[in-house]
């Protein structure tokens, strides 16, 4: 079977198992919306001749209307501090295998992260501490201090 038909069945059999999220197939992402925060759930397929890994990472959108303010996130495997994860796929079997295991993954490390940082405060205080854990939630360390800013003048948080 091609690469492109097994990916198909691995996101197919995702889609079973993330009810209530929306996909986008242009972004092959998954998309919820929770008010003025968007919670992703990215699935990448990292090709090889005959296989592909695919590999999940997780972000939260903080919104004002249409405009995006902050958007943070990163690969699981890195937010749970072991480095990226990935899950084999060589088969429509393991396809849907590893469908199940990196849905048990996301359930593990990603729904937690989303829940955690839907919280605009909690965000500030991790990029303020900043370090490893600042690193887990938003790699871009260029980027912490705008972040810091711009939640903590749109959600009226001291610093």
């Amino acid at each position: 079977m091609k690469l492109s038909g097994l990916q198909d069945i691995h996101i197919e059999e995702l889609k079973k198992l993330l009810d209530g999220w929306k996909f986008v197939k242009s972004c092959r992402h998954f998309k919820k919306v929770n008010s003025d925060v968007i919670w992703y759930f990215h699935i990448s397929c990292i090709n090889h001749v005959d296989d592909f890994d695919s590999v999940g990472d997780v972000a939260v959108e903080f919104m004002n209307g249409k405009e995006r303010l902050v958007i943070i996130g990163a690969e699981l495997g890195n937010i749970e501090g072991v480095g990226q994860k990935r899950f084999p796929v060589k088969n429509a079997a393991q396809a849907k295998s590893s469908s199940d295991d990196i849905y048990k993954y996301f359930q593990t490390i990603g729904l937690p992260f989303l829940e955690r940082f839907s919280n605009p405060e909690e965000v500030v205080a991790v990029l303020d501490q900043g370090g490893e854990k600042a690193m887990r939630i938003s790699p871009l360390v260029d980027q912490h201090q705008k972040q810091i800013l711009t939640l903590s003048q749109h959600y009226g948080i001291k610093l």
